[in-house]
This record gives structure tokens, C-alpha cells and sequence, in this order.
């Protein structure tokens, strides 16, 4: 992955330095990719979901791929009992296509809309916030290019990952990523950043 001065940088600087902040103290910390791989960059949650779960091992970190369903996984967070979740997930920011923002709950709950999932975000918040004491949960919203619904699909990874591979492991996209090709540069981007802050964690 490319090598970047992300506290620098005019577009992650802000997020990055204060991502930096929310994880000093290594909260337990679930970060949770939500959104629709077959809707263009709606499926850049899942994307970042997938990719880093490859790169970070360490007990005190779970990523998961919500797909546009996360209240199915809600026993497996539970269990892991995070202190902070991260969402990773397309969403109406009010920024030029490609801008990314970092926002609290309250923010997060009355002013960003979220399209493709089946349990609307508020609702989902508000379980997690009464199962789990003391939760904290910020968004990384990206302002998606485009949300075009394919007419055709392609299974992701075919010839790697088998339907049983798939669904042992719900992880594991079944549809390929439709990005365009400035959000795919943008995900690449954002995958090394999170393995920067996280490698030491």
C-alpha cells in the first residue's frame, strides 16, 4: 500500500489526528463496515471491513462486515462486548463526492441519512446503547460518487472463496465491490491509515 503523511494531509489530516485521540487509550474496539457491494460505492463499508480484517490481528479488535443487514451480527458483538464501535459506511455527509467526516452519535442520529440499510442506523445505535454500558460509537461517513445499482452481479472471488467458504464466514463479501475507481483509490487510502493507527495497538 502506498506511503502517505496522513496527520498532514489536507483531505485525512482531521480524521486521522483525531482517530488518533479516540484510540490513545486502546478501547476494546469494534469497527463495523455497513453497506450494499452491488450499489457502487455503497460498498465501501464492506470493503475496508473485509481488506483490514486481513491486515490486523489482536484480540482486543473485531471488524466486521455488516453488509446492509449489521443487526444479524448483533449476538457477536454482544459477546465481544466493545467500548467503542467504529462504522465505516457511505453515507449523505453533505460534502463534495469523496469528502469524509468523522462524527459522534448525536450528530450522526439527526443528520445523516443512510440509504441501503434494512434496520435504519438510529434504530440499531439505540439496541447497541442499551445492551452495552458505557458504549461510545462515532461514523467515518464518505460521501459517496455513485450509489448505481448494478443491473448484473459477479460473486466476489470465485475462484478463492467457495458459497460454503461464504457462508461459514459472513465476513467474506458474496458479491464483488462495484467502487468507482476514485472511491476505490480513496478505500486504499483509508486501509493504510487504520493499519498505521492500529499496527501498535
Amino acid at each position: 500500500m502506498n506511503q502517505m503523511n496522513f496527520a498532514e494531509h489536507e483531505k485525512y489530516g482531521k480524521v486521522y489526528e483525531t482517530l488518533q485521540v479516540l484510540l490513545k487509550d486502546k478501547p476494546r474496539l469494534l469497527i463495523l463496515g455497513i453497506g450494499e457491494n452491488r450499489m457502487g460505492d455503497d460498498g465501501i463499508g464492506p470493503y475496508l471491513s473485509f481488506y483490514l480484517s486481513k491486515e490486523i490481528d489482536n484480540p482486543n479488535i473485531l471488524i466486521m462486515n455488516g453488509g446492509i443487514v449489521p443487526e444479524e451480527r448483533k449476538d457477536e458483538i454482544y459477546e465481544f462486548d466493545p467500548e467503542m464501535i467504529l462504522i465505516l459506511d457511505a453515507a449523505d455527509i453533505g460534502k463534495k463526492p469523496g469528502g469524509i467526516g468523522l462524527y459522534k452519535e448525536d450528530v450522526m442520529l439527526n443528520y445523516l441519512p443512510i440509504s441501503s440499510h434494512t434496520l435504519p442506523l438510529p434504530i440499531f445505535i439505540d439496541r447497541l446503547k442499551k445492551n452495552i454500558k458505557g458504549l461510545k460509537i462515532f461514523l467515518l461517513g464518505i460521501q459517496p460518487i455513485s450509489m448505481q445499482f448494478l443491473d448484473t452481479f459477479k460473486l466476489f472471488k470465485e475462484d478463492k472463496y467457495s458459497l460454503d467458504d461464504k457462508e461459514e464466514n459472513v465476513n467474506i463479501p458474496f458479491y464483488s465491490f462495484n467502487l468507482t475507481k476514485k472511491m476505490k483509490k480513496m478505500a486504499d487510502d483509508l486501509l493504510s491509515m487504520f493499519s498505521e493507527l492500529l499496527v501498535a495497538y
